[in-house]
């Protein structure tokens, strides 16, 4: 199904932005049990990993009910079937890679089960690209229902914008494994050990279950990777140690030269291990993880059916300053809410005034690990999985004043 959308600016508050224009609506407080929270959300589900498998590209032929080859227009729902032979018609969200290129037009990519009620733009955001950027976020999202196989609606704000889907995992009532939210501790970074760099049409072994981090029994992990002193353009892979690597799928589009995160959720192979990929020149990798799924976890997943706005700096009317460290309150609790031990959700950083990085933590100790490199004139955002601390999490700027925008797209609970 293809639905086009005429009018989808009208919605859009007009904020002066130096960047791509992100949906700008005011915050909007997450459900609580005196809103019906849940009808809010969905049922809550253990996690399924699984190889990336590519459901959407819109560049071959490979785009179910949608023109073949065509991109993505502006103000436009596109609802993806995605394929129900790999995903089960009662699994209640999906954990899947979003690629955005060949664009040709500043704007952002927006993930949701359904579109919102009048076709509209969403009041939140996935991922951002400029003109001709090949860029990648790792986005969860509630699955539609609507039709016989699970969807996944993709509104594109400006311009042509072809579009690539990989899933590498679902959530599913009574199936799975639970979360664990950890610290977040970096356990690789090649700019400081003795093996370097990784070069071209190589891939490095790293151990990841581990009982120093809590790891042990790990069947998937959770990490924030971060490609920095590219030599040329490449695309870095991470995948289960002991496996063939995907023929198709990527993890981190770099570009030269650019430090470049991107949240990765990769089952644990052979002896503990994962497998780092690095398609062509020499790159750093650093390595933070940040949780696991597995037999000691304890969280269960519910998915918002519509993400909502936490926190938007600009709405706010005072940008985060020079290392600051701004809480964002995950839920409200009467004390009929589940226990919330972890949340997902997107961080945007745009108005960036001096290149640094965002740090997302549960508090109250800030841990020495990074979630979003930024940039001046441009905006940025990253997926981040993080524990909460007395119902809030942390965000420290490490760099000049910006603004902050996070959306939430689901919590993990105990029930």
């Amino acid at each position: 199904m293809r639905a086009r959308n005429t009018t989808a600016f009208a919605v859009l508050t007009a904020l002066a932005l130096t960047v791509p224009v992100l949906a700008v609506s005011p915050a909007v407080a997450a459900p609580t049990a005196a809103s019906g929270w849940s009808d809010s959300v969905t049922d809550a589900g253990g996690f399924v990993g699984m190889a990336p498998t590519r459901m959407l590209d819109t560049r071959t032929d490979n785009t179910p009910n949608h023109s073949p080859r065509t991109p993505i227009g502006p103000g436009e729902h596109y609802v993806a079937p995605l394929q129900g032979d790999v995903i089960p018609h009662d699994a209640t969200a999906v954990v899947v890679n979003v690629t955005a290129t060949n664009q040709t037009a500043r704007g952002y990519l927006a993930l949701g089960g359904g579109a919102p009620a009048g076709g509209g733009a969403p009041e939140t955001s996935s991922v951002n690209f400029t003109p001709g950027q090949t860029i990648s976020n790792l986005v969860t999202v509630a699955l539609g229902q609507g039709t016989s196989r699970p969807t996944v609606d993709i509104f594109n704000s400006a311009g042509q914008t072809d579009v690539i889907l990989d899933v590498v995992g679902y959530y599913q009532p009574g199936a799975g494994d639970k979360f664990a939210p950890l610290t977040p501790t970096r356990v690789t970074d090649t700019r400081t050990g003795p093996a370097g760099p990784i070069g071209g049409r190589t891939a490095r072994t790293i151990q990841v279950a581990r009982p120093e981090l809590g790891t042990a029994d790990a069947r998937a992990v959770v990490l924030n990777v971060t490609a920095t002193d590219a030599t040329a353009d490449t695309f870095v892979t991470v995948y289960p140690g002991g496996t063939a690597r995907p023929a198709e799928g990527s993890n981190i589009n770099v570009p030269i030269r650019r430090s470049t995160p991107n949240q990765v959720v990769v089952p644990v192979g052979e002896g503990g291990r994962i497998n780092i990929y690095n398609n062509a020149g020499a790159v750093n990798v650093v390595v933070d993880v940040v949780g696991y799924y597995g037999p000691s976890g304890t969280g269960l997943f519910r998915a918002l059916k519509t993400p909502v706005r936490q926190f938007d700096s600009r709405v706010a009317g005072r940008a985060l300053g020079s290392y600051e460290t701004k809480q964002i309150p995950v839920l409200s609790s009467d004390g009929s809410t589940p226990v919330v031990v972890a949340v997902e959700t997107n961080v945007t950083a745009t108005n960036v005034s001096t290149q640094g990085h965002l740090r997302v933590y549960p508090g109250p100790s800030r841990p020495d690990t990074s979630n979003l490199n930024v940039y001046p004139a441009l905006t940025s955002a990253n997926s981040v999985t993080t524990g909460v601390n007395g119902g809030t999490f942390s965000v420290f700027n490490a760099g000049g004043p910006l603004d902050l925008i996070t959306d939430l797209t689901g919590f993990f609970t105990t029930s």
